[in-house]
């Protein structure tokens, strides 16, 4: 099972270095249909296979992101940067469970929230999604991963 579980590793690092070029492209050009493909295949992907090889905790929260790029690919919600520094937050955490690192338990629960407060049935008021999003930035900033000034990551 190991030599699985070492291949889902290998396989799930390419797809999150795709995931990265295609996130930083997308928030380039946020109506690119191709480029949400390629964000939701690679989520579903990595989910996918992690389900198959054991990696149950990564399946499980990578869902909640492919839940919202599923909604993007069908036209119910947009691209927004909001969106694409989350998702670049959602895999910085993946990459770190899939490796065995040690992850901020609270950082993942704050990340999950975040995506499922994006869907729809969530049925959140605007000020609370607001309050919501911006919470999300300051704590991002405060922890130094994201830079709201001049819109720069540290990876």
């Amino acid at each position: 099972m190991e030599k699985h579980a070492e291949a889902y590793r290998t396989e799930a690092s390419e797809l999150l270095t795709e995931l990265e070029s295609s996130l930083l492209l997308l928030e380039e050009t946020p109506d690119d249909d191709e480029m949400i493909g390629r964000v939701f295949r690679a989520m579903h992907t990595i989910k996918g296979s992690g389900a198959m090889f054991g990696f149950d905790e990564v399946a499980a929260f990578t869902h909640e992101v492919e839940t919202v790029f599923d909604l993007v690919r069908n036209g119910k919600l947009t691209v927004t940067n909001h969106l694409v520094d989350l998702a670049l937050a959602a895999r910085d955490h993946i990459r770190k469970m899939i490796n065995g690192e040690e992850v901020d338990q609270a950082e993942g629960r704050e990340i999950t929230e975040a995506f499922r407060k994006m869907v729809p049935s969530s049925k959140q008021p605007p000020e609370v999604q607001a309050a919501v999003e911006v919470d999300f930035h300051l704590q991002a900033a405060v922890r130094g991963s994201v830079c709201l000034a001049t819109g720069w990551r540290i990876v």
